[in-house]
Parts: structure tokens; C-alpha cells; sequence
């Protein structure tokens, strides 16, 4: 989901479980927080390394940090 309101890419820790995703943890975990200014509770200890995303011909490259979310969204991308 691109998402205007976004500052970090997010990635669904179920998503990153059921695809065997690797993971590395912070040190000093981050605070992520929603859209209302409030902590995201199990969000910012785990992140990825770079994915590579591709949409038609267009590739990027992203770490995305994980989080708990709704089942049906799998990832949230900045969008500007």
C-alpha cells in the first residue's frame, strides 16, 4: 500500500514469517509510530535487508522495518 502519511517502509511481521523473510535486530530498537502520533507496540525492535521490489520494469531496493498489522496489508510504502 503506498501511503502519503508514511515516513518508513513497513513491512507485516505475519508477511515476513510466512515468506521466511531474514531478519536483523537494532541495538537500540526505534520508535515507530502511526498515523495519530502514537508507539506501534512490537514495531521498530527487527528489520530486513534490502528487497528488491519490482513493479512492470521499474526496480528499487528497500529495508523495511517490521511491524504488527492488519492481515490484509502486507507492506506500507512511502509515497510523496
Amino acid at each position: 500500500m503506498l501511503d502519503t502519511g508514511c515516513s518508513i517502509p513497513l513491512i507485516n511481521q505475519q508477511t515476513v514469517e510466512k515468506l521466511g523473510i531474514p531478519v536483523k535486530g537494532h541495538k537500540n530498537p526505534r520508535v515507530v509510530e502511526n498515523f495519530t502520533g502514537e508507539t506501534v507496540k512490537g514495531a521498530g525492535q527487527y528489520y530486513t535487508k534490502q528487497l528488491c521490489l519490482q513493479h512492470r520494469r521499474h526496480f528499487t531496493n528497500e529495508q523495511f522495518e517490521v511491524s504488527p498489522m492488519e492481515k490484509e496489508i502486507d507492506i506500507f510504502l512511502p509515497f510523496s
